[in-house]
């Protein structure tokens, strides 16, 4: 039962815990989840999102779809949802509804509810959706994102067009961590001023505050809390949901307790999420914490690097992770070029043999081995971002595309004089400005992001799914005519890894389209690009 001193908690383990394994939860886990959270006095599970299918495969409650759902044995007591992100419903240029009903084909018996995830501006689209849902006997939450960001006067504009549809709970995300209890009463006090409905808090842990912030909001009549078992969630996670039980319900922990020992404790030191100095850190520069997530998930963002990243992202105003902002939607600006007239890969690669050398921590372990062979070889060098293992004498060419390798290799690639390829127009200028480019070669070799995976390569310019380095490296080789390559330090990562599975991905779908010359790899190779005929 709801009520003015104990809070409506809302447990959303397995939508924002995805955010770390890919939502590969399997079902055994669900189920059993299922069964000992029904167990407790917490009532509503956020079983996933529901996002559009996409090329490159997710997990289970990255879709949550009609099919799992009908699949898993749900308790009766437990009232299931999921989470939509509005920004999904403005794809293809259709209607939020039309896009909302492609997603929900049709209103699977079990689903009770579905939350709207929105940033200020993404409210006023969802009107008809909502109708739609309530129609169909859906509870509809709506859920603000990043709300230390917004202005009093959006908090009224925000209320009093929720006024006008049936939503009855409106929640407020800390997503950046950035709020402390004396904020977060601020911003009460405003909502309030205008939304006499119910209200609820998602909190995120940066400051370790999630608990103390939930424990405000319940003080000040928030119907509903959110939490994740042992914190799991995006960044350095959440409000923990056996921190929250032990204040309501304590004996309900023995079942969270089983939980934790089946499966998340193990989750938990695989991907080491929870607050630390550089998520702190975020939350006082006002960075989205997805960003420190990549970077610490990354072993190839190195630990002395962290503290230029982050101020880095600082000065570009990285309050939203969106990766695609930096480079999709970019235009082919008419501004003056950084690169060389009339230039193409061809005027450096044709008929050379190619060494392409990556991160991985097997070429400054066979240093001396690949030194010596490529001088035997006489092998024309690229190295792809700030790998290093090979004195940078040796090494004729350096291939960045990415728009956050400009914020994490920024220092090194400023230091070297080694020259530089990367996209002119598709690096915005601020980004750009991070590596001094004045004393260093620079070509442009152009980059355009396609829809779907949808390769092309032409002289100057190459088009592929997303900025993949490696990916952008072979297609300058190939426009270049090398005679042969060879690769090194491409060994990936002991754990499974989403961003090293995706690379697997669409290395696989370019086999298949282009052939190369004869590729060799002197070390071993995670992306096992020596077994790829291409």
């Amino acid at each position: 039962m709801i009520n003015s001193i104990t809070p409506n908690l809302l447990d959303c383990t397995l939508r924002d815990g995805g955010y770390y394994n890919n939502w590969n939860f399997s079902k055994s886990l669900i189920d059993d989840y299922l069964s000992k959270i029904s167990k407790t006095n917490i009532t509503h599970i956020e079983l996933g999102f529901r996002f559009f299918k996409k090329d490159y495969p997710m997990g289970l409650t990255a879709y949550t779809d009609d099919k799992l759902i009908s699949s898993l044995n749900i308790p009766s007591n437990l009232s299931i949802g999921v989470m939509v992100n509005a920004a999904d419903l403005k794809k293809n240029g259709l209607d939020p509804l039309t896009n909302l009903k492609k997603l929900f084909p049709k209103i699977h018996k079990r689903l009770d509810f579905v939350r709207f995830a929105c940033h200020f501006d993404e409210v006023f689209i969802l009107s008809k959706c909502v109708k739609w849902l309530k129609k169909n006997n859906i509870q509809v939450f709506i859920n603000i994102m990043q709300i230390s960001e917004i202005k009093k006067l959006e908090i009224q504009r925000i209320c009093y067009f929720l006024k006008k549809t049936e939503v009855e709970t409106l929640y407020i995300a800390d997503s950046l961590g950035s709020l402390t209890s004396k904020s977060l009463i601020k911003i009460i006090k405003d909502f309030k001023k205008f939304w006499k409905k119910n209200l609820g808090l998602h909190a995120h842990n940066n400051l370790n505050l999630a608990l103390k912030n939930s424990l405000t909001a319940v003080k000040n009549n928030f119907k509903w809390i959110d939490c994740t078992i042992t914190g799991m969630g995006r960044g350095p996670g959440n409000l923990r949901t056996e921190d929250i039980l032990i204040k309501y319900y304590p004996r309900d922990l023995l079942f969270i307790d089983k939980l934790k020992k089946n499966f998340f404790t193990l989750l938990k030191k695989k991907y080491k999420w929870g607050p630390n100095q550089y998520y702190k850190l975020a939350a006082l520069y006002k960075i989205h914490p997805t960003y420190i997530q990549k970077m610490l998930s990354d072993s190839r963002f190195k630990k002395t690097n962290y503290t230029s990243i982050l101020k880095n992202l600082k000065k570009i105003d990285a309050k939203k992770f969106e990766p695609t902002k930096l480079y999709l939607g970019q235009k082919h600006r008419s501004r003056k070029k950084v690169s060389i007239n009339n230039w193409s890969p061809r005027n450096l690669l044709n008929n050379k043999d190619i060494l392409i050398f990556g991160p991985a921590e097997s070429v400054k372990n066979n240093k001396i081995k690949i030194e010596k062979f490529l001088k035997k070889k006489n092998l024309f060098v690229i190295g792809v971002n700030s790998s290093s293992g090979i004195n940078e004498n040796l090494v004729n060419l350096r291939t960045i595309c990415h728009p956050r390798r400009f914020i994490s290799d920024s220092s090194f690639l400023s230091k070297v004089k080694t020259p530089i390829i990367f996209p002119d127009s598709l690096i915005p200028l601020k980004l750009k400005k991070l590596i001094n480019l004045k004393n260093k070669q620079v070509f442009d070799y152009d980059l355009k992001i396609s829809k779907k995976n949808i390769f092309n390569i032409s002289n100057n310019s190459c088009e592929i799914p997303i900025p993949l380095v490696i990916i952008y490296t072979l297609a300058i080789v190939l426009t270049g005519k090398a005679k042969r390559i060879y690769v090194a330090g491409f060994d990936g990562f002991k754990d499974n890894n989403p961003n090293i599975d995706e690379t697997n991905y669409l290395l696989n779908i370019f086999r298949k389209k282009y052939q190369l010359p004869t590729l060799k790899t002197i070390t071993k190779s995670r992306y096992k690009i020596s077994q790829l005929k291409i």
